[in-house]
């Protein structure tokens, strides 16, 4: 089993809330013509990316702890934007 990240776990969890939301939400994303749908999928796209770079992080750095470190300052400039973009 692959072990768990900082930011494996962030992505993870923000892409189950954004299907969550969507699920819950969805007569108001796909009113008119639909653009709330294309715009959450935008923002999964994010969590793929938060997935994508925990992959090349996991093969290039071998120190957990430096590992980590940097997953986590990714985390909190990537939690600082979405709160940017909400408000």
């Amino acid at each position: 089993m692959k072990p768990f990240t900082v930011l494996k776990v962030f992505s993870i969890l923000y892409i189950v809330s954004c299907l969550i939301y969507t699920v819950i939400k969805w007569k108001t994303l796909s009113n008119g013509e639909g653009w709330g749908v294309v715009y959450v999928f935008g923002l999964i796209s994010f969590g793929l990316i938060g997935l994508l770079m925990d992959f090349i992080l996991l093969k290039t750095i071998k120190n957990k702890w430096l590992l980590n470190s940097i997953e986590l300052v990714i985390v909190v400039i990537f939690s600082m934007e979405l709160w940017i973009e909400i408000n």
